[in-house]
């Protein structure tokens, strides 16, 4: 039940068409998770500041469901980063990733 909040500073002109379903794709892949329970979305043109520069850069946040922990999320990160950055053309150290864990209680929806 990955769900992937893309946030970045790009105009959505700059942001390639069909970057939700490259994401989602990936989250799927690198989280061990069935694409069809990931959802994407992607907000842009947004004011961002990072490493003391407005330039292009992108945060993300993935909430998902048991995969969470100090041992598993480096290895989900460089895979996740180098999509991100090729992209958007942007440098792999001007993106973020937030990793939230989420209950099933939480979320709501028709199965």
């Amino acid at each position: 039940m990955p769900l992937c909040l893309l946030y970045t500073n790009l105009k959505d002109a700059e942001v390639p068409g069909g970057l939700e379903v490259t994401l989602a794709e990936t989250v799927a892949k690198v989280l061990n998770k069935p694409i069809e329970r990931v959802t994407t979305m992607i907000q842009s043109g947004l004011r961002m500041y990072r490493l003391e520069s407005t330039a292009p850069t992108c945060f993300l946040q993935i909430h998902s469901i048991d995969v969470f922990d100090k041992e598993r999320n480096p290895a989900y990160t460089q895979p996740i980063i180098d999509v991100l950055k090729n992209a958007l053309n942007i440098d792999g150290n001007r993106v973020v990733i937030q990793y939230l864990p989420l209950l099933p209680h939480n979320v709501g929806m028709e199965k």
